[in-house]
């Protein structure tokens, strides 16, 4: 299966305004709640939805917590790897790693 190539910088966009939208908050409440400062916060958040700017990765993480997601989550390449990888973050520490050794059983076959 061929994918096509899509900008790491457009997939955080996508699934950043995702996220924020299913938490109901809006651009500039995220942005302070990330700790940027309120008269740039909205501003901001909406130049990394628009793939305009890239965001550092500290700010990257900050808002992958105010979202309740991983970083991995929101730079994950397909929507199934940020599917897998949300559904993993769900689970106890003991299921992850029986489920991590099932798959690596099954990619080993």
């Amino acid at each position: 299966m061929t994918r096509t190539p899509t900008s790491i910088r457009s997939v955080f966009a996508r699934r950043l305004r995702a996220c924020r939208l299913e938490q109901g908050l809006t651009q500039r409440a995220l942005g302070v709640l990330v700790g940027l400062p309120e008269d740039v916060a909205g501003v901001r958040i909406n130049r990394y939805e628009r793939a305009v700017h890239s965001c550092d990765i500290e700010t990257a993480q900050k808002i992958a917590r105010a979202l309740g997601v991983s970083v991995a989550y929101l730079f994950a390449e397909t929507d199934q790897l940020a599917e897998l990888i949300d559904e993993f973050g769900k689970l106890s520490g003991k299921a992850q790693d029986a489920l991590l050794l099932e798959v690596r059983r099954k990619a080993t076959r």
